[in-house]
């Protein structure tokens, strides 16, 4: 009986490689060997059985894939990388509120790539990542979206600010109420520096941090208790940058901009 198209693309891991390497355009037998570190032995049935399903077409000495393969690959892409994702910390994503992220951009979570995960260290809760210190001053842009109030992130906006980087910010409406009461004038001064904007989000969302530069993504979830763990995700893929930015333009798209009160001077 012949194999459903599922099984012969996810339930051998020869096969799957083949058509992920054959995605980046035709190979010889040969490149497919030293790529994919097999011997002809182990190769050869693999791809016999691809050419059998129409998956892939020799032509000459090199093996490519059918229109139909390109497309089912092309397909297939997203679901293996969101696995990838989840996979590697699927206790972490069980646990985390996911629900403050569009359904399209959702659908795309596997875009975040290869990412870093950081736990903070239980004496330093309040002190930024180094991975987070080393990049965010060499950034062009910063483009940050905070539902979970940090002490330092008024001073470090205005600092950046004041450095020439142009900064963009989305905060929810209890974390912009706490830094208007509290850190007015770092708010103010970071306002008066060119290239900065400000907006309010009345939505909840289930994501506490998205910073997103042209370096680098960062993220930090509530659980499902609506607990912030101070576990964070760092990613330098472009993929993940460019899925990040997408992010927070929704978040932006529907956040409202405020006029903060000039400072009196005494």
């Amino acid at each position: 009986m012949k194999n459903s198209l599922i099984d012969i693309i996810l339930n051998s891991e020869k096969r799957k490689n083949v058509l992920l390497l054959l995605i980046e355009g035709e190979k010889s037998r040969d490149e497919i060997k030293r790529s994919l570190n097999v011997t002809s032995t182990a190769l050869i049935p693999q791809i016999k059985k691809l050419k059998e399903h129409g998956l892939v077409i020799q032509k000459n000495d090199y093996y490519v894939l059918t229109d139909m393969g390109k497309v089912l690959v092309d397909n297939m892409l997203p679901f293996l990388r969101a696995v990838d994702v989840f996979e590697e910390n699927d206790t972490y994503w069980l646990n985390r509120d996911l629900s403050g992220i569009p359904g399209p951009i959702l659908k795309r979570f596997g875009e975040l790539g290869n990412y870093l995960m950081i736990e903070s260290d239980r004496n330093y809760l309040f002190e930024f990542p180094k991975e987070f210190m080393e990049n965010i001053g060499k950034s062009r842009y910063i483009m940050a979206f905070n539902a979970y109030f940090h002490p330092e992130y008024p001073k470090l906006y205005s600092k950046l600010a004041s450095e020439g980087i142009k900064v963009s910010l989305v905060l929810t409406d209890p974390v912009y109420e706490r830094m208007r009461k509290d850190y007015m004038e770092d708010l103010q001064k970071f306002r008066d520096f060119p290239d900065t904007a400000l907006s309010v989000l009345n939505e909840a969302s289930g994501l506490a941090t998205l910073v997103t530069t042209d370096r680098f993504l960062f993220l930090c979830f509530f659980d499902n208790h609506g607990q912030y763990d101070h576990r964070m995700i760092m990613s330098f893929d472009s993929s993940a940058l460019q899925w990040s930015r997408e992010l927070f333009e929704h978040f932006r798209s529907i956040s409202r901009s405020v006029a903060l009160p000039a400072i009196k001077n005494e």
